[in-house]
């Protein structure tokens, strides 16, 4: 008995490793396929420019205008491939304080209020406090990520809606943000929070990963319900520090 346990254990290790190595595997595809996207229209930019070059093309300052244009483009897009993969490796590390909830919302929120077409609302009692223990920086990351998200997903040409709303509820503080976006579809669902998951192009889709990862490490939960066409809503739950 004691030697079947002992080879069951082994095996389990084993499988969780393999588990972990897979994972890591997929992750360093999809960080080679993420970063080979911008390389080869920065080399046929490259190579185009030099032909132009070469021929004395008349237009040639509007043509260098552009490349240069283009090159900014596709390097602040490997830039916020690197950024994403850092944070998400580095998630771990966080410095823990007691913050204010309202004032976290509020600093994220403030960035997307001024956006044309688009509505935010913040709802919650005044006469409450909503105090948490978390790192600061990283509950504005994931506000600024989940309002980005719901950013967009709303059409551009349709008036946006957003709504956050934050609550008590059995001892936890729990927000949601709504959009009146696409939302999110059914063979989607299972992998919205898998960090290769993206449904948006020149993204990683590290980010609902990131979040997930920093809302467990402050001991809380995110859950989302979505429908297509009508939008989604994500729900956080985390403990309360009174």
């Amino acid at each position: 008995y004691n030697r079947l346990i002992d080879e069951l254990e082994k095996s389990v290790q084993k499988l969780a490793q393999s588990e972990r190595e897979s994972a890591w595997r997929e992750m360093a595809r999809q960080v080679a396929h993420e970063i080979k996207n911008p390389l080869t229209p920065m080399k046929l930019s490259t190579q185009y420019l030099l032909k132009s070059w070469n021929e004395h093309a008349p237009d040639i300052d509007l043509r260098i205008n552009n490349f240069m244009n283009n090159l900014i483009e596709q390097i602040e897009n490997l830039s916020n491939i690197a950024s994403e993969f850092s944070d998400f490796a580095q998630m771990p590390k966080t410095f823990k304080e007691k913050l204010d909830l309202v004032n976290i919302i509020n600093n994220s929120a403030e960035i997307f209020k001024e956006i044309e077409n688009i509505t935010l609302t913040f709802e919650y009692d005044t006469n409450t406090s909503f105090n948490i223990v978390a790192d600061k920086k990283q509950m504005l990351r994931v506000f600024n990520n989940l309002l980005n998200n719901a950013l967009q997903s709303i059409a551009k040409d349709k008036k946006g809606l957003i709504k956050i709303k934050l609550y008590k509820n059995n001892g936890f503080n729990v927000i949601t943000v709504e959009d009146n976006g696409k939302g999110i579809e059914e063979d989607q669902k299972s992998k919205i929070f898998m960090p290769d998951f993206s449904t948006k192009s020149g993204s990683m889709g590290l980010g609902l990963a990131i979040v997930k990862n920093i809302i467990e490490n402050a001991g809380g939960e995110i859950t989302f319900e979505s429908e297509t066409g009508k939008g989604t809503v994500f729900i956080i739950k985390l403990p309360e520090n009174i």
